[in-house]
């Protein structure tokens, strides 16, 4: 009986090994399968971002670290590599910036009462294309074989230089602008820039345009595409010719733009027809908040009548307030009762008991604090997005480029109210600050447009992904492209065809004339045949 129950139990233990050991394969064969399958959907993605500005750098680095997680294998070129929420390759462009020089970099020098002064600014860093394609980063990264990548992401929003460098690699490239559209970026999509409905970007036009607005938007819309062609495309196809000799020209590489994202969305700046293949993505460097520095948490905490956020980016420097000016805005902190978080980089000359500074604020973190009441900046579109995502009213004093259309679609929305640099007096600006703290008429703004702006059916970062993998499955994605790129001005605006109705008409009115100028002729050649006879 013994001897039985111990084969039994032999016989048990076997196949229980044998069971485990099948699991075991089962395993390891389902892990072989499922590398095999990342393996099909993993792709090798180059970004290449040129534009030296910190705040672009957050959006890319959200957006690339997302698909990094996604398992492609991401090599990101730009001026920030330190700007990283995940350990994906990274390289430096380039120590040199003149752009970010400090003393280029001032309030004062930076401010553009007009569009041309906008576009000076915005053009300035297009010269410095010369030394970065001659950078050892660039030069080395040109020097890879062609097949290298299966997907290239750049930002094109004031040059296409970079096209010529990235076009050798022979593979479908989608392109980005961090703020709203320029009509250059439309256009080249086949998207519309109707200057009846859509403002000019870095115009002081809003959403709605009267007569003489509507005027100056036509005006302007014309000498948008002749600034970028004068002082961007010109000079950035000299040096592409110059260093990249074997690439196309960059007038037929822009047409073959696979995808654009967008850094808006319609909730905020409104609806406008776009190509499928312009997708907008505003929002997609809003992670989920994070618990704040215990010193800041509590200072917000302890705030009895509430918190005012005052930043103006992360590329403006608080200190470059001119003295009377920031005089100005501590004068009338001293008269009101909330407490002021300022980011602000050195010594604050007669800082208030009432006012914290920073040389570095968690912004995204701030504006997500229920007792901040007021967020006062420059108009930067990714704090813009933070406080329309958080709900918090915006007091805004434009400084240049896409910032007085990005509050102007705020302020259209009854969420915002702005300011001129160029003649703030202390009056106005306590009016402001008493007037949006005590009426909640604009806390009920910005929280409906919160809502509108939240209400989407994939996040911004999924919906950026999705299109991104799109791309590389269906190798470039031609068919979204519209029929409208490429086309020639005077068949896309219907000049041959109204041409063509112009002469019908001339011609049947030619016509007619001479058949009845015929028939009174004959009519009165027999009347006088007549009356001879």
């Amino acid at each position: 009986m013994a001897s039985c129950i111990q084969g039994l139990a032999t016989c048990k233990s076997r196949t229980q090994h044998h069971y485990y050991h099948s699991q075991i394969v089962i395993l390891q064969l389902l892990l072989i399968l499922f590398s095999f399958f990342q393996e099909g959907l993993c792709a090798d993605i180059l970004g290449v971002f040129p534009i030296e500005a910190p705040s672009h750098q957050i959006i890319f680095d959200s957006y690339m670290s997302e698909l990094h997680r996604r398992g492609h294998n991401v090599t990101v070129y730009s001026h920030f590599p330190d700007i990283a929420s995940e350990q994906y390759k990274r390289i430096q462009i380039s120590n040199t910036s003149s752009l970010l020089d400090p003393n280029y970099v001032t309030m004062d020098h930076m401010y553009s009462p007009s569009t041309l002064n906008s576009y000076k600014h915005m053009f300035h860093i297009v010269r410095n294309g010369e030394t970065y394609t001659q950078s050892n980063a660039l030069r080395q990264l040109y020097a890879q074989p062609e097949d290298s990548y299966d997907l290239i992401v750049t930002e094109t929003c004031n040059t296409d230089l970079y096209l010529a460098l990235i076009e050798r690699f022979k593979a479908p490239f989608i392109a980005w602008t961090t703020s709203p559209l320029f009509v250059w970026s439309a256009d080249r999509m086949g998207a519309s820039t109707h200057p009846a409905y859509i403002p000019v970007l870095m115009t002081t036009n809003g959403p709605h345009m009267n007569l003489a607005e509507r005027i100056y938007n036509t005006l302007m819309r014309s000498i948008a595409f002749y600034k970028y062609y004068t002082e961007s495309t010109i000079s950035s196809q000299k040096i592409a010719s110059k260093h990249y000799k074997e690439s196309s020209h960059l007038d037929q590489l822009v047409l073959r733009t696979s995808l654009l994202f967008v850094n808006t969305y319609h909730a905020l700046w409104g609806s406008r027809p776009l190509p499928q293949n312009v997708v907008e993505v505003g929002g997609l460097h809003v992670k989920p908040s994070k618990p704040l520095e215990e010193d800041i948490q509590k200072y917000i905490d302890e705030a009895e009548n509430g918190v005012i956020y005052f930043c103006m980016g992360s590329l403006l420097r608080g200190e470059t307030f001119s003295p009377e000016k920031r005089q100005m805005f501590l004068n009338v902190f001293k008269k009101i009762p909330q407490r002021i978080l300022w980011k602000w980089e050195g010594e604050l000359p007669g800082k208030l008991s009432n006012v914290m500074i920073r040389k570095w604020m968690p912004q995204r973190d701030i504006l997500a604090h229920p007792n901040v009441k007021l967020f006062i900046s420059h108009g930067g579109l990714l704090g813009t997005t933070e406080a329309v995502y958080e709900g918090v009213p915006i007091l805004s004093m434009p400084i240049f480029g896409d910032q007085m259309t990005n509050i102007k679609a705020v302020v259209s929305k009854g969420a915002a109210e702005m300011m001129n640099y160029g003649d703030l007096n202390e009056d106005d600006i306590f009016i402001k600050i008493t007037s949006m703290l005590t009426n909640p008429k604009y806390r009920q703004k910005a929280k409906e447009l919160s809502e509108a702006f939240r209400d989407r059916p994939m996040s911004p970062l999924e919906t950026a992904v999705y299109w991104t993998e799109y791309v590389i499955r269906h190798k470039g994605a031609p068919h979204l492209q519209s029929v409208a790129v490429g086309m020639p001005w005077y068949q896309y605006y219907l000049i041959d065809v109204l041409v063509i109705i112009f002469l019908s008409i001339t011609t049947i009115f030619v016509l007619f004339y001479y058949l009845i100028f015929k028939v009174i002729s004959r009519l009165l050649n027999r009347k006088s045949k007549e009356k001879q006879s």
